[in-house]
Protein backbone atom coordinates (compact mmCIF):
# COMPACT_ATOMS: atom_id res chain seq x y z
CA UNK A 1 0.00 0.00 0.00
CA UNK A 2 2.79 2.57 1.04
CA UNK A 3 4.72 1.43 -2.00
CA UNK A 4 1.63 2.16 -4.15
CA UNK A 5 1.43 5.64 -2.88
CA UNK A 6 4.98 6.28 -2.60
CA UNK A 7 4.93 8.27 -5.61
CA UNK A 8 2.31 10.89 -4.95
CA UNK A 9 3.97 11.04 -1.46
CA UNK A 10 7.11 12.22 -3.17
CA UNK A 11 4.57 14.33 -5.36
CA UNK A 12 3.37 16.04 -2.82
CA UNK A 13 6.73 16.58 -0.95
CA UNK A 14 7.93 18.03 -4.10
CA UNK A 15 5.14 20.08 -4.29
CA UNK A 16 4.78 21.66 -0.88
CA UNK A 17 8.57 22.23 -1.02
CA UNK A 18 7.74 24.30 -4.20
CA UNK A 19 5.12 26.43 -3.02
CA UNK A 20 7.42 26.74 0.17
CA UNK A 21 10.40 28.34 -1.87
CA UNK A 22 7.38 30.56 -3.83
CA UNK A 23 5.77 31.98 -0.99
CA UNK A 24 10.23 32.77 0.41
CA UNK A 25 10.60 33.93 -2.87
CA UNK A 26 7.17 36.11 -3.28
CA UNK A 27 8.26 37.52 0.79
CA UNK A 28 11.93 37.95 -0.04
CA UNK A 29 11.11 40.35 -3.03
CA UNK A 30 8.31 41.94 -1.02
CA UNK A 31 10.39 43.02 1.11
CA UNK A 32 13.60 44.36 -0.98
CA UNK A 33 10.74 46.13 -2.83
CA UNK A 34 9.61 47.72 0.37
CA UNK A 35 13.28 48.53 1.40
CA UNK A 36 13.70 49.74 -2.06
CA UNK A 37 10.88 51.86 -1.53
CA UNK A 38 12.11 53.20 1.75
CA UNK A 39 15.68 54.26 0.15
CA UNK A 40 13.60 56.02 -2.69
CA UNK A 41 10.87 57.45 -0.10
CA UNK A 42 14.36 58.54 1.70
CA UNK A 43 16.05 59.95 -0.96
CA UNK A 44 13.24 61.82 -2.33
CA UNK A 45 12.78 63.25 1.10
CA UNK A 46 16.31 64.51 1.13
CA UNK A 47 16.15 66.05 -1.99
CA UNK A 48 13.03 68.13 -1.70
CA UNK A 49 15.20 69.05 2.32
CA UNK A 50 17.93 70.21 -0.26
CA UNK A 51 15.75 72.04 -2.96
CA UNK A 52 13.88 73.72 0.32
CA UNK A 53 17.41 74.83 1.52
CA UNK A 54 18.16 76.24 -2.06
CA UNK A 55 15.33 77.95 -2.58
CA UNK A 56 15.42 79.41 1.01
CA UNK A 57 19.23 80.49 0.35
CA UNK A 58 18.16 81.99 -3.33
CA UNK A 59 15.51 84.29 -1.36
CA UNK A 60 18.15 85.27 1.42
CA UNK A 61 20.32 86.14 -1.40
CA UNK A 62 17.76 88.13 -2.90
CA UNK A 63 16.76 89.98 0.38
CA UNK A 64 20.48 90.84 0.46
CA UNK A 65 20.44 92.22 -3.02
CA UNK A 66 17.63 94.32 -2.22
CA UNK A 67 19.18 95.30 0.94
CA UNK A 68 22.42 96.59 -1.05
CA UNK A 69 20.14 98.14 -3.99
CA UNK A 70 18.34 100.29 -1.22
CA UNK A 71 21.24 101.09 0.66
CA UNK A 72 22.50 102.44 -3.00
CA UNK A 73 19.10 104.14 -3.54
CA UNK A 74 18.68 105.73 -0.17
CA UNK A 75 22.06 106.88 0.67
CA UNK A 76 24.27 107.03 -1.97
CA UNK A 77 22.40 107.94 -4.88
CA UNK A 78 20.73 110.98 -2.73
CA UNK A 79 24.67 112.01 -2.32
CA UNK A 80 25.80 112.14 -5.53
CA UNK A 81 22.10 113.96 -6.77
CA UNK A 82 23.14 116.68 -4.01
CA UNK A 83 27.13 116.53 -4.87
CA UNK A 84 25.99 117.11 -8.93
CA UNK A 85 23.24 120.17 -7.51
CA UNK A 86 26.52 122.13 -6.26
CA UNK A 87 28.44 121.08 -9.20
CA UNK A 88 25.99 123.45 -10.99
CA UNK A 89 25.72 125.51 -8.65
CA UNK A 90 29.50 126.39 -9.37
CA UNK A 91 29.27 126.57 -13.24
CA UNK A 92 26.80 128.68 -12.77
CA UNK A 93 28.01 132.29 -14.05
CA UNK A 94 24.82 134.33 -11.74
CA UNK A 95 26.56 132.20 -9.11
CA UNK A 96 28.42 134.65 -6.58
CA UNK A 97 31.89 133.77 -5.07
CA UNK A 98 30.50 133.74 -1.40
CA UNK A 99 28.01 130.86 -2.96
CA UNK A 100 30.57 129.39 -4.78
CA UNK A 101 33.10 128.99 -1.54
CA UNK A 102 29.42 127.83 -0.16
CA UNK A 103 29.30 124.85 -2.68
CA UNK A 104 32.57 123.85 -2.40
CA UNK A 105 32.51 123.37 1.62
CA UNK A 106 29.50 121.11 0.67
CA UNK A 107 31.40 119.31 -2.33
CA UNK A 108 33.86 118.16 0.39
CA UNK A 109 31.53 117.50 2.97
CA UNK A 110 29.31 115.09 0.70
CA UNK A 111 32.01 113.53 -0.71
CA UNK A 112 33.33 112.96 2.44
CA UNK A 113 29.96 111.38 3.68
CA UNK A 114 29.49 109.20 0.36
CA UNK A 115 33.43 108.03 1.00
CA UNK A 116 32.21 106.84 4.35
CA UNK A 117 28.71 105.75 2.82
CA UNK A 118 30.66 103.02 0.42
CA UNK A 119 32.72 101.96 3.34
CA UNK A 120 29.81 100.65 5.07
CA UNK A 121 28.23 99.28 2.22
CA UNK A 122 31.56 97.46 0.86
CA UNK A 123 32.02 96.42 4.72
CA UNK A 124 28.61 94.77 4.99
CA UNK A 125 30.08 92.61 2.30
CA UNK A 126 33.66 91.82 2.78
CA UNK A 127 34.88 93.58 6.46
CA UNK A 128 37.99 94.90 5.69
CA UNK A 129 39.81 93.48 8.88
CA UNK A 130 38.77 90.14 8.17
CA UNK A 131 40.83 90.30 4.71
CA UNK A 132 44.03 92.35 6.54
CA UNK A 133 44.19 90.25 9.50
CA UNK A 134 41.96 87.25 9.38
CA UNK A 135 38.86 85.72 11.12
CA UNK A 136 40.46 85.69 14.56
CA UNK A 137 40.60 89.45 14.95
CA UNK A 138 37.15 90.06 12.67
CA UNK A 139 35.60 88.13 15.36
CA UNK A 140 37.22 90.14 17.96
CA UNK A 141 36.07 93.14 16.42
CA UNK A 142 32.51 92.18 15.83
CA UNK A 143 32.38 90.78 19.81
CA UNK A 144 33.94 94.44 20.90
CA UNK A 145 31.71 96.46 19.16
CA UNK A 146 28.64 94.41 20.27
CA UNK A 147 30.24 94.75 23.89
CA UNK A 148 30.74 98.79 23.63
CA UNK A 149 26.70 98.87 23.99
CA UNK A 150 26.65 97.64 27.04
CA UNK A 151 23.07 95.72 26.74
CA UNK A 152 24.88 92.14 26.08
CA UNK A 153 28.10 90.95 27.36
CA UNK A 154 29.89 88.50 24.52
CA UNK A 155 32.63 86.25 25.02
CA UNK A 156 34.71 85.38 22.50
CA UNK A 157 37.65 82.24 23.32
CA UNK A 158 39.92 80.66 20.34
CA UNK A 159 43.35 79.57 20.36
CA UNK A 160 43.56 78.07 16.85
CA UNK A 161 44.49 80.54 14.07
CA UNK A 162 41.93 80.68 11.69
CA UNK A 163 43.78 82.98 9.51
CA UNK A 164 45.06 79.75 7.45
CA UNK A 165 41.35 78.88 6.50
CA UNK A 166 40.64 79.64 2.62
CA UNK A 167 38.80 83.40 2.77
CA UNK A 168 35.51 82.04 1.68
CA UNK A 169 35.24 79.68 4.75
CA UNK A 170 36.55 82.78 6.60
CA UNK A 171 33.70 84.88 5.63
CA UNK A 172 31.26 81.98 6.00
CA UNK A 173 32.46 81.52 9.42
CA UNK A 174 32.11 84.88 10.36
CA UNK A 175 28.65 85.57 8.68
CA UNK A 176 27.41 82.58 10.81
CA UNK A 177 28.29 84.11 14.18
CA UNK A 178 26.96 87.30 12.80
CA UNK A 179 23.98 85.93 12.52
CA UNK A 180 23.83 83.74 15.53
CA UNK A 181 24.47 86.58 17.53
CA UNK A 182 21.66 88.55 15.58
CA UNK A 183 19.38 85.86 16.50
CA UNK A 184 20.22 86.13 20.48
CA UNK A 185 19.47 89.82 20.52
CA UNK A 186 16.89 90.00 18.30
CA UNK A 187 14.57 86.57 19.14
CA UNK A 188 16.45 85.43 21.97
CA UNK A 189 16.87 88.39 24.42
CA UNK A 190 20.22 87.06 25.72
CA UNK A 191 22.29 89.09 27.63
CA UNK A 192 25.07 86.79 28.00
CA UNK A 193 26.88 84.86 25.02
CA UNK A 194 30.13 82.71 24.70
CA UNK A 195 31.48 81.58 21.73
CA UNK A 196 34.65 78.88 21.94
CA UNK A 197 36.32 77.75 18.93
CA UNK A 198 38.87 74.92 18.69
CA UNK A 199 40.49 71.87 17.25
CA UNK A 200 40.02 68.61 17.88
CA UNK A 201 40.43 65.64 15.72
CA UNK A 202 41.66 67.68 12.34
CA UNK A 203 38.50 69.34 12.80
CA UNK A 204 37.92 72.81 13.91
CA UNK A 205 34.77 72.87 16.26
CA UNK A 206 33.00 76.35 17.31
CA UNK A 207 30.71 75.94 19.92
CA UNK A 208 27.83 78.94 20.68
CA UNK A 209 25.72 79.06 23.81
CA UNK A 210 23.24 81.97 24.96
CA UNK A 211 21.46 82.64 28.24
CA UNK A 212 18.33 83.70 26.32
CA UNK A 213 15.07 82.11 25.98
CA UNK A 214 15.87 79.26 23.97
CA UNK A 215 14.19 77.15 21.29
CA UNK A 216 11.28 75.04 20.85
CA UNK A 217 12.16 71.57 19.19
CA UNK A 218 8.80 71.07 17.54
CA UNK A 219 8.67 74.53 16.55
CA UNK A 220 11.92 75.45 15.61
CA UNK A 221 11.89 72.16 13.21
CA UNK A 222 8.27 73.22 11.48
CA UNK A 223 9.53 76.44 11.15
CA UNK A 224 13.18 77.79 11.22
CA UNK A 225 13.00 80.84 9.33
CA UNK A 226 15.29 82.46 6.76
CA UNK A 227 18.00 83.26 9.08
CA UNK A 228 18.38 80.11 10.27
CA UNK A 229 17.83 78.43 7.31
CA UNK A 230 21.07 80.83 5.55
CA UNK A 231 23.22 79.62 8.76
CA UNK A 232 22.43 75.95 7.63
CA UNK A 233 23.26 77.12 4.14
CA UNK A 234 26.84 78.43 5.23
CA UNK A 235 28.25 75.42 7.41
CA UNK A 236 26.97 73.22 4.12
CA UNK A 237 28.92 75.40 2.03
CA UNK A 238 32.42 75.25 4.44
CA UNK A 239 31.19 70.93 4.61
CA UNK A 240 30.62 71.08 8.01
CA UNK A 241 28.07 69.82 10.73
CA UNK A 242 25.92 71.16 13.36
CA UNK A 243 23.54 69.86 16.64
CA UNK A 244 21.37 71.71 18.56
CA UNK A 245 21.39 70.95 22.34
CA UNK A 246 17.61 71.53 23.43
CA UNK A 247 18.16 70.11 26.77
CA UNK A 248 20.06 73.15 28.25
CA UNK A 249 18.78 76.35 28.89
CA UNK A 250 19.39 79.40 26.43
CA UNK A 251 20.58 78.28 23.04
CA UNK A 252 23.35 75.75 22.47
CA UNK A 253 24.73 75.46 18.92
CA UNK A 254 27.87 73.69 17.50
CA UNK A 255 29.19 73.16 14.11
CA UNK A 256 32.39 72.32 12.82
CA UNK A 257 34.30 73.28 9.71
Amino acid sequence: MLENNLPYIVLFVVLFLIVIMIIITVFIIKSRNKIFEKEIEKRNLELEFQKQIHIKTLEVQEEERKRIAQDLHDDISSKLIALSLNLHLLQSEKATDLEKKDSLNKIESINKSTIESSRKIAHNLFPPILEKFGLNDAIEELVNDYNKSKQIKISFQCPVDLSILEKEKQLHVFRILQELINNSIKHGNASIIDVAIDDENSKIYCQYNDNGVGLNPEKFEANKGLGFINIESRIKSIRGNYSIDFSKPGFVLKFDF
